[in-house]
């Protein structure tokens, strides 16, 4: 053995001798392909901001003020290392005799982010936290007919369609990309003609969000946005719409676009997700939270209070669903709260979707 693979054989030992500080806690699972490619990439970001950063690889994660940032550069960092770790340094293959020259470059780039770990381990996040904005605070000092003006605005683009369907439904931007399905169709249980939206839902897990979504409104309602769209499905043969976008980055972009023409001066950023904080607002102004839970996509009842609040519904300007349904019923509250009736997509509608 030269001189080289004796140096790595060290760091090798070192390297497995730090892994119960490193990473005490079992790898979490669930993870999708996406996920990770973008925990690589950013460890990737952090090892070449270390070279710069005071307290270098530490010192990069630790460099914010956000909670949640800090969380998800420790998370890819310990993502990033399990991943060496399983693919260059199995325990029983160290015994064995490992390829030096292939782990010439990973030993010292695994020892770093170890040693990374055990100070953040440690230390923990070390700079004073930022509270959070809250994004639906974006919704103040917008005029009661934000979301008419900024279609209004729009109507002509190629994201018209996408805007209508996202104020009426509060999906988010991603779902948009999945594809909202809008039809006209006579409801037999309300016994009026309704317009009906239906949502393919996103940040779906086996306890978390909902796969499918559907509302309806009056197709009647006089209200501008459902107005507009019962006039564009009329004007089609089968009287149904797929609307879906190629990027949600691209549509958050142009609804950037149209609220800074409309209101240079508005001091947050207005973007496709105000649409989903307004939904939830109107929706709970009514009094049925668990409806604006459903229509939101969530399972759990607790994550809706971090959208729209009834105060911000805009009285006759807001939108008002006939019906709201899901895919699956709401995660039960503890014993002392309020039962939740289980509601789901009725399957007449889905296949009216044909």
């Amino acid at each position: 053995m030269n001189v080289d693979a004796d140096r790595l054989n060290i760091i090798a030992r070192q390297c497995l001798g730090m892994l119960p500080k490193a990473l005490p806690q079992a790898p979490s699972t669930g993870r999708s392909s996406r996920t990770e490619a973008e925990y690589l990439r950013m460890a990737h970001v952090l090892l070449d901001r270390a070279l710069f950063t005071p307290g270098s690889l530490a010192g990069a994660v630790q460099a914010t003020h956000s909670p949640r940032t800090f969380h998800k550069r420790l998370a890819a960092l310990r993502f990033s290392c399990r991943r060496l770790v399983s693919e260059h340094l199995d325990v029983r293959s160290v015994s064995q005799g490992l390829d030096w020259h292939r782990l010439a470059d990973v030993l010292p780039r695994l020892h770093e982010q170890l040693c990374a770990l055990v100070t953040l381990n440690e230390q923990g996040m070390t700079q004073p936290r930022r509270k959070r904005r809250s994004k639906r605070q974006a919704l103040k000092g917008l005029p009661p007919t934000w979301r008419e003006d900024l279609f209004e605005r729009g109507a002509t683009g190629k994201y018209a369609d996408a805007l209508l369907a996202s104020a009426l439904t509060g999906a988010r931007p991603g779902e948009a990309v999945k594809g909202i399905t809008a039809w006209l169709q006579h409801d037999e249980a309300l016994g009026i003609e309704t317009l009906c939206l239906y949502v393919h839902g996103l940040k779906v897990k086996a306890q978390q969000g909902q796969r499918y979504r559907f509302m309806a409104y009056a197709a009647e309602d006089t209200h501008p946005l459902v107005t507009a769209l019962v006039k564009r499905l009329s004007a089609l043969p089968d009287r149904k719409l797929d609307i879906h976008v190629a990027k949600a980055g691209n549509f958050t972009a142009e609804v950037q676009r149209l609220a800074r023409a409309l209101w240079p001066k508005h001091g947050h950023a207005i973007t496709a997700t105000c649409f989903r904080h307004q939904w939830s607002a109107d929706v709970k102004s009514t009094g049925d939270a668990d409806a604006a839970s459903r229509g939101l996509g969530h399972r759990s009842v607790k994550t809706r209070k971090y959208y729209g609040t009834a105060h911000q519904a805009r009285d006759r300007h807001a939108v008002r669903p006939v019906r709201i349904e899901a895919d699956l019923p709401l995660r039960a509250l503890p014993a002392r709260a309020r039962p939740i009736a289980p509601t789901h997509i009725n399957s007449k509608h889905v296949a009216e979707m044909g």
